[in-house]
């Protein structure tokens, strides 16, 4: 049989590279495999690149972290020198973080700002940003400021870093993030689909994830909707509904409020760039996994784009999760063929998160 392996990280457990290699080598003995690590832009978005690129070079630095804290942290130099593959998650994840550690009013982007420099420093004509699985919430303006723009309240005076700050934001000068990046592309690309503001907003749906109190989402939102009203203002770009502008604590917002990003929906743009439609056409089955199949998953994630994949070509899909949400099973026109739980394989779900690797070669045994 043969078999396209497409699997998403398992957030915590598994990156998506260790998830193919898995996939790869457990079931070659019997079947036809081949196996891409994908990624919706979050995180293993770099790990796709390296993947599809061998030949692509780590850049290492120092940057701020999720905390303001320095740590190093690289981003990804394609073949051609000319362009850089940026992983938000890797210098302001989430996944790294402890929940003592958590300030979703305080966090900021800068240390993306940092990496979008350092590139374009190095001669970087494109940039691509991956935007997901982040602890931050400001909107990207840490990132903008560490680019050269100026963020100041009623007197004049520069802003603080972090989200909290953006509700006495009155006026944005961009003069030298704008010089900066002359002739510079920038791709944010994003994991979901959800706008910065609404019921949808970044601070409704991914607040929580970071650590937000019912009290402290409403606080964001009040930031974020502060922040659009004055990039409109000074910068002329309407966001606040823009589609993705809520991706990676909204940092996809100031991308494209500020950087004048192009957004890429992740999922799509990645599996054109690595001709999964080829590999699909051939394929009698693909497989799809992700650590935990949900609501989200249906919100613009790289295991929705592989089912949509494979129902274009009238495969049969299987989806390997670590942990199933049960109401998600009423989203029938959704779903995959077939779906297998790892935690069914494990005596509890934390032994399941803790020793993924040996519950996924178990199932593939069973394939």
């Amino acid at each position: 049989m043969k078999i396209l392996a497409l699997p998403n990280a398992f957030k915590g457990s598994l990156s998506a590279l260790q998830a193919a290699r898995i996939l790869q080598k457990e079931l070659s003995p019997r079947h036809q495999v081949t196996a891409f690590p994908v990624s919706d832009g979050g995180d293993g978005f770099i790990d796709f690149f390296k993947f599809l690129y061998p030949a692509s070079r780590t850049v290492r630095l120092r940057a701020q972290n999720a905390f303001n804290k320095p740590q190093n942290t690289s981003y990804l130099l394609l073949p051609d020198g000319q362009t850089a593959v940026i992983e938000t998650a890797r210098i302001c994840g989430l996944g790294s973080a402890k929940k003592s550690e958590l300030d979703p009013l305080n966090a900021t982007s800068y240390g993306v700002g940092q990496a979008m420099l350092n590139a374009v420093k190095r001669g970087v004509k494109t940039i691509y940003i991956g935007l997901g699985g982040v602890a931050c919430n400001d909107g990207g303006s840490g990132a903008a400021v560490a680019c050269g723009s100026i963020l100041s309240d009623k007197q004049g005076r520069p802003l603080p870093l972090g989200a909290a700050p953006l509700l006495n934001l009155a006026h944005i000068n961009n003069q030298a993030l704008t010089q900066h990046f002359k002739g510079v592309r920038v791709f944010a690309v994003a994991d979901v689909t959800n706008p910065l503001l609404g019921p949808k907003s970044s601070a409704k749906v991914f607040g929580p994830q970071k650590g937000a109190t019912p009290e402290q989402v409403k606080l964001l939102d009040r930031a974020m909707a502060s922040y659009a009203r004055c990039i409109k203002k000074d910068l002329g770009k309407e966001l606040a509904h823009t589609p993705s502008t809520a991706a990676a604590g909204a940092i996809c917002a100031g991308l494209y409020g500020l950087f004048n990003a192009q957004i890429l929906l992740g999922a799509d743009f990645l599996f054109e760039k690595a001709h999964f439609n080829q590999y699909a056409q051939q394929a009698d089955l693909i497989i799809t996994a992700e650590g935990k199949l949900d609501s989200q998953t249906f919100g613009g994630k790289a295991p929705l784009a592989v089912i949509k994949l494979a129902r274009k070509y009238k495969k049969p899909v299987l989806f390997i999760c670590g942990k199933l949400e049960e109401n998600i099973l009423k989203h029938k026109q959704l779903l995959p063929t077939r779906i297998a739980v790892l935690s069914d394989f494990a005596p509890s779900e934390d032994d399941c998160r803790q020793h993924a690797a040996k519950y996924l070669k178990r199932l593939c045994k069973t394939l």
